[in-house]
């Protein structure tokens, strides 16, 4: 698995980048489509966040859980099943 603190880093930096209009980090509850966000930029941020962890982040993740925390929560469950179940082992996501 990645290193918690560098998971948590890289979705600030994409989140922030991507849906925050005054470069505010997001609150918990902070939803993804409601700060106008679009499926496109939700492919931007699993992309940057993707490269920046070397890990293949499913858009769906994004998609399913558009609230920050909800998100970060499913980002690190999906890394930890992934590595826990290697190498096959990506959940249905």
């Amino acid at each position: 698995m990645a290193d918690p603190d560098r998971v948590e880093a890289a979705a600030r930096e994409w989140w922030t980048r991507t849906a925050s209009r005054d470069g505010s980090p997001p609150a918990p509850d902070t939803d993804f489509f409601a700060a106008g966000c679009t499926s496109l930029q939700a492919v931007m941020v699993t992309a940057g966040i993707s490269e920046d962890l070397d890990e293949e982040i499913p858009v769906r993740l994004l998609l399913q859980n558009s609230r920050y925390g909800a998100f970060l929560d499913a980002l690190r469950t999906f890394l930890t099943t992934a590595d826990a179940d290697a190498p096959t082992g990506r959940p249905p996501w």
